[in-house]
This record gives C-alpha cells, sequence and structure tokens, in this order.
C-alpha cells in the first residue's frame, strides 16, 4: 500500500498561491469537506516547512476550548508563561493573538490553523464574531495565512459561506475539499487491474482516510476479510465512530443509515423501519445530509423542483453504503467468523454495490470526450426514472437544447447492439427541452463491446467508454 502523500496538486497550488499573497496582506481561508476526506492531511502536509500553529478543536465546553487554545498559541509563541495561563474571553485570546502575530520579527508569514471549527461554534453560538473581531483589529494586516476548517457543511456555511455569516466579507478564499475521483484513487494501488482498483473504489467512494487501508495487491475478498471484518480494524467500527463523534444521538442515526443501507429508500419507508417520530426525522436525514453522508435524490429533469414527490433518499458515502448494506447485516456471521459464508449467499450484494458506484462515476469517464468536443458540456447530470423506467445517465445542456443518454454496464461479457436499442426506446419518455432537442448517446462497459456494435456506433456518432477509458 501507498503510505505518501498523494495527489491534491490543486488544493496545495492554491495554498500555495494564499501563502505568497499574505506577504503583502492577511489570508483567512475557509476550508470545509466532508469527513475523513483529508483536509487535516492536506493542511499539515501544507505547513510542514512553514511557520505555523495548529489547534484542533474537539468537543467540550468554551471554557475548555479557550484553556486548550491559549495552551496552544502561547505554546507556538514560546511563551511559557501564558501557556499555564488560561484567557478569561475569546477575545481576550485574540488581542493576545494579535499582539504576538504584531511582535513578530520575521517576515515569512505564520499560518494559523483552527481545524474542526464547527467544535467551536457548537460551544459558543457566537465565535465567529470573535474571528471577525480579530480579524479586523489587526490580524487582517499582518503576514497571516488563517485556516479555519471544518466537518459540518451546514456550520461551516452558517458562520463563514453565507452572506449574513460574520466571516463572509472577510475570508479572502475557500475551498470544498472534494473525495478523490477514481482516476486520483488509482495512485493507491498502481499495480491494481482495473477489476481491482475500481471494486476498491466503490468501497471507499475515494476518501483517503479508506483508500490507503486498502492493498491493491489483493483480491477484493481478501482485502475485506483481512482490513474490514477481524475486529479491531480501523474498518471495522468506522460507521460508528464516525456517527458517536459527529452526534450525540447517534443510535437514532445507526438506525436511518441502516434502513436506507437495506433498501428503503422512501420517506414512509425510513419511518417504518427507524420508528422515529414524523416530526423529528426531517430534522435528522437534513443533518445527514449537511455532512453529506446522504443525499435525496430526484430524477434529473425533476430537480429544479424542490417539491418533487419523486425523492429518494440514498447514502452518499460508499463506505457507509457497503457498511450497511453488506457488513452489518451479516454481523453474526462476521463475528462467527464465517466469511465465505458471506461472500456466498451476499456476493450478488457487493457486486450490485460495485454496478452502482459504476454508473455513478460513469460522468467522470465521459470527461475526455466532453473536452475534445466530441460531446457538449452538460450542466445537470444524473439518473432519470419514472414509474417503469429508468436510465443511469442523462445530463442535460439548456443553452444547446442537448440532452445525453447513458447506459453503464458491469459486466463479464461485451455488450451488443440491443443495449443501444433499449436505450435509445427509453430516451423517448424523457420530456425535456424545445422540439428538435439534440440528442447524443454514451454506452459503458467494463467488459467491451461488440464488433457490431462498435461499427454502429461510429455510424451513428454514439460514444463508448470501455473500462474507464474513451473507445470511440
Amino acid at each position: 500500500m501507498e503510505s505518501k502523500f498523494i495527489n491534491r496538486k490543486n488544493e496545495l497550488a492554491w495554498l500555495e498561491k494564499c501563502y505568497r499573497e499574505a506577504f503583502k496582506e492577511g489570508q483567512l481561508l475557509v476550508l470545509y469537506g466532508k469527513r475523513r476526506v483529508g483536509k487535516t492531511e492536506l493542511v499539515t502536509h501544507f505547513i510542514k516547512s512553514k511557520p505555523n500553529i495548529y489547534y484542533l478543536a474537539n468537543r467540550t465546553t468554551t471554557a475548555e476550548h479557550l484553556s486548550s487554545a491559549t495552551k496552544v498559541f502561547a505554546t507556538g509563541f514560546e511563551d511559557t508563561f501564558m501557556a499555564n495561563t488560561p484567557l478569561p474571553s475569546w477575545r481576550d485570546f485574540f488581542d493576545y493573538l494579535i499582539k504576538k502575530v504584531s511582535e513578530r520579527k520575521s517576515k515569512e508569514p505564520i499560518v494559523l490553523v483552527f481545524d474542526e471549527f464547527p467544535y467551536l461554534a457548537e460551544s459558543n453560538e457566537g465565535i465567529s464574531s470573535f474571528f471577525q473581531y480579530g480579524w479586523d483589529m489587526g490580524l487582517k494586516n499582518n503576514s497571516v495565512v488563517m485556516i479555519v476548517m471544518g466537518s459540518s457543511m451546514a456550520m461551516m456555511y452558517k458562520h463563514a459561506l453565507i452572506k449574513s455569516a460574520p466571516l463572509y466579507g472577510r475570508r479572502t478564499g475557500q475551498w470544498l475539499l472534494e473525495p478523490f475521483t477514481f482516476t486520483e484513487t488509482k495512485n493507491f494501488y498502481p499495480k491494481a487491474s482495473f477489476d481491482n482498483a475500481f471494486s476498491l473504489y466503490a468501497l471507499t467512494g475515494g476518501i483517503p482516510a479508506y483508500s490507503k487501508v486498502f492493498d491493491g495487491a489483493r483480491s477484493l475478498k481478501e482485502n475485506i476479510t483481512e482490513r474490514v471484518f477481524p475486529e479491531g480494524s480501523f474498518l471495522s467500527v468506522e460507521p460508528e465512530f464516525l456517527l458517536s463523534d459527529e452526534f450525540d444521538d447517534s443510535k437514532s442515526y445507526l438506525t436511518i443509515l441502516q434502513a436506507i443501507g437495506q433498501g428503503r429508500t422512501k420517506f414512509s419507508q425510513i419511518l417504518q423501519d427507524s420508528g422515529m417520530q414524523a416530526t423529528s426525522l426531517p430534522a435528522y436525514l437534513q443533518n445527514l445530509r449537511d455532512l453529506r453522508l446522504v443525499k435525496r435524490e430526484v430524477p434529473i429533469t425533476d430537480i429544479t423542483l424542490p417539491k418533487s414527490k419523486s425523492g429518494i433518499y440514498s447514502l452518499s458515502d460508499n463506505f457507509l453504503s457497503f457498511y450497511f448494506s453488506f457488513v452489518f447485516p451479516n454481523n453474526s456471521l462476521v463475528k462467527s467468523k464465517a466469511y465465505n459464508v458471506i461472500f456466498k449467499t451476499k456476493g450478488e450484494v457487493l457486486t450490485g454495490l460495485i454496478a452502482k458506484s459504476y454508473e455513478n462515476t460513469t460522468p467522470e469517464f465521459i470527461a475526455p470526450a466532453i473536452n475534445k468536443g466530441i460531446l457538449p458540456n452538460f450542466e445537470l447530470m444524473g439518473r432519470w426514472w419514472d414509474k417503469d423506467t429508468e436510465i443511469d445517465l442523462v445530463g442535460l445542456n439548456r443553452e444547446d437544447n442537448a440532452i445525453l443518454f447513458g447506459e453503464t454496464k458491469w459486466n463479464s461479457k461485451p455488450i451488443g447492439t440491443e443495449v443501444l436499442n433499449q436505450l435509445k426506446a427509453k430516451s423517448k419518455k424523457v420530456v425535456w427541452g424545445k422540439p428538435g432537442r439534440k440528442e447524443f448517446f454514451v454506452l459503458t462497459s467494463k467488459a467491451g463491446f461488440t464488433k457490431i456494435l462498435i461499427d454502429e456506433a461510429r455510424e451513428q456518432g454514439v460514444v463508448l467508454i470501455e473500462k474507464d477509458s474513451l473507445l470511440i
């Protein structure tokens, strides 16, 4: 397995650019993204050769935060007296920070990191106003890069990213850190076959903390039985740990995720399985959506309709989807180490998960066709369905009145013309656009295509993707 720092070239380039700007004026940066996506690793890699003070908040009281923050920053400034003298308020803390930064003799900017900012906001609703005070009263006029980062999307938006937030007009930059793409994740498994590399990606969703656990030289089954199932392994208790770290009422959230993982995707079904009150469930679901653990989907043509009745819920985190559909339901067999029984009786569940992830990753695979001008750009892409028909991928381009239809197959044999014909028949059911719309078709297949289909695709301008590469 790879253990070195992988990729994040664009993110590091952005941070370095902001650091250079700090020689002229202070930089206040907001870095956010779902838990385990690699925010802390990115920032610690960025600051390792620079003057810095790094503070990690946790779920505690304001008094404890002030005490620990005072100690960390005073130690960073080599102020042994203040390291043991907690400041009485956040205003005093930022006055102290301004003073120490202003007294620095070095012209090289110092990086001040506040990790898990949402925990500070939980214990003190007005914390962002104190950050605003510190920035306005002196930090912005010094060679400083202050990085505020966190995992709770709702909290980061509330305190830093919407117009009413105290830090909105002060921030000089922001970055939403996304999970790795499949192309990037392959760097963790340089010797793995496509099938094995993608199967591991289907389990991790490109989350670095999960990706580095697996070994591309081992089979999918070996990776699961050696690195997920064994008691005491990092991933064996990850969902429970993640939820308990994020929520006080972790059992209720666990029940909701368990229901969705078992295919209960409608609100009424989740309500029935969770046993929660109808008035309480929406808030729980929203919290999970804020953390990007759950998503609500509607047919892509309905996406502008906020109250679409076709909405369904699904797990947006690949590992949670794998855990709650394959591991958790078979917990008794896992505990008794009956691993072969699980794969023999539930193997189709695992295959279905990988196939679903392959469908979801298709937009990444068609990007080269768009970049080369073979396909137009589509501002919206996603699934489409009605009562009896489903299309894996539909892309919409309103300006050009263009629509894309895609079918993706995680198959073992090359697909033939019948798949293309079926897709064209289904496309006629999609009501969208103006008369004379431009229609494009793309087929993605793990095992490739028959020669007849390849010839027909060339004649008709159909895009074919084999594995993850553009064929025609």
